[in-house]
């Protein structure tokens, strides 16, 4: 098993049009490489209102079974 940290900076500047949990899951799904990555939100931590716009550090977990990946995601990522 491989595990990885990947830190998201997140600004919001209008909560109407904003759904964090949707957002929060685009993220993980995003931060998958292979299909059997498991990807989950650590942590959510507020650095607050600059300049009229919330600021969150995103923490998310990625956990990868090395001897099962899967096949390769085609979300934008790279295979490194």
């Amino acid at each position: 098993m491989k595990r990885n940290q990947v830190f998201i900076h997140l600004e919001v500047s209008n909560w109407d049009n904003t759904d964090l949990s949707s957002t929060l899951h685009e993220m993980c799904h995003f931060n998958k490489e292979y299909e059997n990555d498991i990807v989950e939100v650590h942590q959510v931590v507020s650095l607050g209102k600059i300049n009229n716009e919330w600021r969150y550090l995103i923490i998310l977990n990625i956990s990868r079974d090395l001897e099962n990946l899967g096949e390769l995601v085609g979300n934008g990522s790279s295979a490194s």
